[in-house]
């Protein structure tokens, strides 16, 4: 079967969690004997390669930038990007050529942006039968439902209009997957894939394994940890206005992970203090055997945070914002807490009480690590998509 996988970005150039799942996906469904081929933009002329032996064909981005890097674009281009990410007819055309060209089988469309709604137009006329699958609340809101550092509780009217050509177009496809059940949910509560006959949710899945690990925190602190992109809606500020709240002698605080230079020279500025250590880019096993417990303090609706399982693999336990889909994998008390990051004094409340049981959470580790094994299930996420990908090629909709 042949397997065309679209997306806006695809490896080295890893935006977030998304291309790091498309990566295993596109791998995996190789191994399995499929013939794949992989579709993505950067800002350079059109070029084939092969990257880890998948054929990928990089177009350049018909719009003003490649949405990027770890520079913020101005406002102005930032708002001629999305308007013209309302329709695009030249990235219709692109994937046209490659239906073309390569004649799938079956189209695997991942994240839009660049690409928009004219995608879904591409593979009707060439009635390919496609499956969406949804990362994040893109297709809803150019700003992820996120907007002045806030969650937006509907969508505005502006994005009601911008995105009015998504929802019309949305059941030009064959299937859905949303990687949450939250994810999916809020897509069509909105009304879009109304009339799509397939609607499932296969949650992620990485090529990780229980591990046991040397574990070198000094017993003589609480040592929190956040690992993740430096930005506001990954809520760093959340965790680290609690933690100068509360913070005590023997606190540690061990921030990994990059975001735009200047909000990240804001927080090493504001946030200046000793017991607070900016780790950068790290490899996520020298992070984990540094910290006793995982902050995911998202104030943005996180869909299926990969950092979440990844603690859990580690026997780590998580303290995570209570919206998205997270709690779709913390349980309260077995693997981690719950906390509201728009309820004042509700994280602090959570980081004192993980000190005081400090003890029962680190005799939980097996237990944590258990936890992960849904999400770690790397051949059986396979055969999910395996079994998709048949049942959408004959067409033998349930």
């Amino acid at each position: 079967m042949r397997i065309l996988f679209i997306n806006v970005l695809y490896a080295p150039f890893i935006g977030g969690g998304a291309e790091i799942i498309l990566k295993n996906l596109v791998e995996g469904t190789h191994d399995m004997g499929h013939e794949v081929k992989v579709l993505s933009f950067w800002d350079k002329d059109d070029k084939e390669e092969i990257i880890d032996g998948i054929t990928v064909y990089r177009a350049k981005i018909p719009n003003v930038y490649l949405p990027y890097g770890k520079i913020r674009q101005p406002f102005l281009r930032r708002r001629l990007w999305h308007i013209l990410d309302i329709y695009n007819p030249i990235s219709k055309k692109i994937v046209l050529k490659q239906i073309r060209d390569f004649k799938p089988d079956i189209i695997s469309i991942h994240n839009t942006q660049g690409w928009s709604c004219s995608i879904w137009d591409a593979v009707s006329e060439y009635n390919v039968p496609a499956i969406q699958v949804l990362h994040d609340l893109y297709l809803l809101c150019p700003t992820n439902m996120f907007k002045n550092n806030v969650i937006c509780k509907k969508q505005c009217l502006t994005c009601k209009l911008m995105r009015l050509p998504c929802k019309l177009k949305s059941s030009n496809i064959k299937a859905v997957v949303g990687v949450s059940n939250f994810i999916l949910n809020k897509l069509l509560s909105y009304g879009y894939f109304r009339d799509v006959p397939i609607k499932k949710v296969i949650y992620n899945s990485r090529k990780l394994s229980s591990v046991i690990v040397e574990r070198k925190t000094d017993p003589r602190y609480v040592n929190f940890g956040f690992i993740g992109t430096l930005a506001p809606n990954k809520g760093i500020e959340v965790l680290l206005r609690a933690y100068h709240k509360i913070k005590k002698p023997n606190y540690k605080l061990f921030v990994a992970g990059a975001g735009k230079q200047d909000y990240e020279e804001y927080l090493k500025s504001k946030y200046k203090d000793v017991s607070i250590i900016f780790m950068g880019r790290v490899e996520p096993r020298d992070f984990f055997e540094k910290v006793d417990v995982t902050i995911v303090p998202s104030i943005w609706y996180e869909n299926l945070p990969g950092v979440v399982y990844e603690s859990f693999t580690f026997g780590i336990p998580v303290i995570g914002s209570d919206i998205g889909g997270i709690p779709e994998m913390v349980t309260e008390g077995v693997n981690g807490m719950l906390f509201d990051p728009y309820k004042k004094g509700d994280l602090e409340e959570k980081l004192l009480k993980f000190e005081s049981e400090i003890s029962d959470w680190k005799n939980k580790s097996e237990i944590i690590k258990q936890s992960a094994q849904k999400f770690l299930d790397y051949e059986g996420w396979l055969n999910q998509w395996e079994e998709l990908y048949k049942l959408v090629s004959l067409g033998e909709i349930k």
